[in-house]
């Protein structure tokens, strides 16, 4: 949250979000990259999340089972050496934490991946 790429909106908003496993959007169990998921979940209506979301998303989420870990799909921040990163979200043993989980576009992840995005807000 310190780099010069994250940001916050002034006013609050209401967002609904929705976890998928890489599974749930491809249905099959090969690994694709970070790229292949965010355009699937992109033709699917699904939008990527904002920065600010991933904090949100962690203060909320405080029934996540042990041993999970869930990335926000958004766009990727660096880090201060420059590697891509986006949030992570993982409990264990300690308890919940919130942390920079690399995330390069051609980055691979398996079939039980988690990730998190917003659901597309439509005109009435």
């Amino acid at each position: 949250m310190n780099s010069k790429d994250f940001s916050t909106t002034a006013l609050p908003e209401q967002a609904d979000f929705v976890r998928l496993k890489v599974k749930d959007l491809f249905n099959d169990s090969n690994s694709h990259t970070t790229d292949q998921i965010y355009a699937k979940a992109k033709e699917l209506g699904l939008e990527l999340c904002q920065a600010q979301d991933g904090p949100h998303y962690r203060f909320h989420y405080t029934d996540q089972p042990i041993g999970e870990w869930v990335l926000i799909g958004m766009k990727q921040i660096s880090d201060a050496d420059g590697r891509p990163g986006v949030f992570d979200l993982s409990r264990d043993v300690r308890g919940l934490e919130l942390f920079n989980g690399w995330a390069y576009p051609d980055d691979e992840w398996d079939f039980a991946g988690r990730f998190v995005f917003r659901l597309s807000k439509y005109e009435s």
